[in-house]
């Protein structure tokens, strides 16, 4: 739980009004590659940035300089609580973000895998959304609940976009606009691909057996 009660290290809201601050900033990026799983630290952490982000736009600080928050892993983070019974925190705030933050010119973009997992009356506020593949039904399914302008011709093309394809879906869109998407430059590529198993597991040769063995 360092990353709430240690001494060390830079003010993470000193930070961001500074980011706030600058004219010539545009885009100010946390990563918690170094936060621990451990006691929820992640996501509570996460949830004290969102309300203190949240305590700013009702003041006006974004009225004339929006913000956009991007947050990824959204299931994790939102619709969700932490704890016991008897002492629990909701990480309800970029489910507050998305409700209620436009008219304070702070809005959000989230992305998730598992969009199932993700408050209906969340996902019911988010504008425009980039649909990539999806095999589960249940996934499909609330998609199509999410935004009324994705038909059932449209949607049986989800489980057979290939990778990179996706479907945008908005207001300002007469129908569904099939997309592909651009491979990001050399050493910006995300690490998501799984165990090469084949590769690994093939170095390895079993020792012959010997006598007495």
């Amino acid at each position: 739980m360092s990353c709430f009660f240690s001494q060390k290290g830079l003010d993470i809201c000193e930070e961001i009004e500074g980011f706030l601050d600058d004219p010539d900033a545009r885009a100010l990026v946390l990563s918690f590659e170094n936060v621990s799983f451990k006691h929820n630290a992640r996501e509570l952490l996460l949830n004290a940035i969102g309300r203190y982000l949240l305590g700013i736009a009702r003041q006006g600080r974004f009225r004339q300089n929006p913000l956009v928050c991007f947050l990824d892993e959204a299931h994790q983070f939102i619709g969700r609580s932490v704890g016991d019974d008897q002492n629990s925190v909701n990480l309800d705030a970029f489910g507050l973000i998305a409700k209620e933050g436009r008219k304070y010119g702070l809005t959000t973009v989230v992305a998730t895998q598992r969009p199932r997992d993700v408050p209906q009356d969340v996902l019911s506020q988010l504008g425009t959304l980039f649909v990539h593949r999806l095999t589960n039904e249940r996934d499909r399914e609330t998609i199509e609940r999410a935004c009324g302008d994705l038909d059932r011709s449209a949607a049986a093309f989800i489980p057979s976009l290939s990778q990179g394809e996706a479907i945008i879906v908005g207001p300002d869109l007469p129908a569904p606009l099939p997309i592909m998407m651009s491979k990001p430059e050399k050493g910006q590529q995300p690490e998501s691909h799984g165990p090469k198993y084949q590769e690994f597991w093939g170095k390895t040769e079993a020792a012959p057996l010997t006598e007495g063995s």
